[in-house]
């Protein structure tokens, strides 16, 4: 009889344990790491000899990084100013805060920019570091749009059109003077009057050629708000108080006003005996000459003269 032999099998008494969720075959087991040694985990020695070389080394990267930083290497070497007319580049470098011989990283242009704005006469600026030494500024002034003077001082200031007192001013330059309220003379920066009110003293000045055929020599704002316009020929326009939005509104009316009394043949704003033109009232102006009394208005215009402006009380 023949028996066929039957491999042995191995049979573990200990129940087989599941594989952890999470941890991946390839994975080392925790506390592999204590088969290492001590003397594995410590740091080597470094003799003192390598660890002086090492603090050696790092001090001269330190001192030639301080030299390329602040050395001859990215000093400034020029700075180009544009856009520059009532300061000097001088004085736009020193207001910037930018010399020659300073680092070139040390400049900060927003910083810069916002040190120039600050500046009076500056009305944009840009400051733009180049490598290796180069500085470029570029700013934008503003322009002047009148002359003011405070009563009767005969010192004039150039006005921006934001109304803002930018500097002395040696003549008008054929732009509008305006006559402010008695008192001290400005300084630069100072807000000389409204800003809103300067824009209709100048949008009046250009219109008085095409509206009357006149020009305007000056304005006049007192202490009241009472705004006078002063013609080239000599004679005034009084349009009164000027202050609040609707008295600002009511100036349309009074230049149409203005207009239509010439255009019936009421005035001549050419003649010489011209006194003023009182439109305070636009619906029944008066008009003044100098060789006699008061004249009445048109009665198209309404019958009764609007009395000659008075002191504010």
């Amino acid at each position: 009889m023949k028996f066929r032999r039957r491999a042995a099998t191995r049979v573990s008494v200990l129940p087989k344990m599941p594989w952890p969720n999470g941890l991946e075959r390839t994975e080392p087991l925790r506390g592999q790491l204590w088969t290492r040694s001590e003397s594995a985990l410590r740091e080597p020695d470094v003799h003192w000899a390598w660890r002086g070389l090492a603090a050696v080394a790092a001090g001269v990267e330190v001192a030639v990084l301080l030299w390329v930083w602040f050395g001859p290497a990215l000093a400034v070497r020029s700075v180009e100013v544009t856009g520059a007319h009532h300061m000097s580049t001088s004085q736009v470098e020193h207001a910037a805060g930018v010399s020659d011989g300073s680092s070139i990283v040390t400049v900060d242009g927003q910083a810069a920019q916002e040190r120039l704005l600050q500046q009076v006469w500056i009305r944009t600026a840009t400051v733009q570091p180049e490598l290796p030494g180069r500085v470029v500024i570029q700013v934008s002034e503003w322009q002047p749009v009148a002359a003011f003077h405070a009563g009767t001082s005969p010192k004039l200031f150039w006005l921006s059109d934001q109304a803002i007192v930018l500097g002395p001013a040696a003549n008008a330059g054929g732009l509008v003077q305006i006559q402010g309220p008695a008192g001290t003379d400005p300084h630069a920066g100072d807000r000389a009057l409204d800003a809103q009110l300067l824009t209709a003293l100048i949008n009046i000045q250009r219109a008085m050629p095409t509206l009357v055929g006149q020009d305007v020599a000056s304005f006049i704002f007192d202490s009241c708000g009472d705004l006078t316009l002063v013609a080239k020929k000599g004679w005034k326009v009084y349009f009164g108080r000027v202050l609040t939005p609707e008295e600002f509104a009511a100036l349309r009316d009074k230049l149409t006003a203005l207009k239509a009394i010439a255009g019936n043949g009421n005035v001549d704003y050419s003649s010489t005996d011209l006194e003023y033109v009182n439109v305070m009232n636009p619906a029944e102006p008066a008009v003044g000459y100098r060789s006699r009394e008061p004249a009445v208005p048109s009665p198209s215009l309404g019958a009764t003269p609007t009395p000659a402006p008075n002191p504010c009380k």
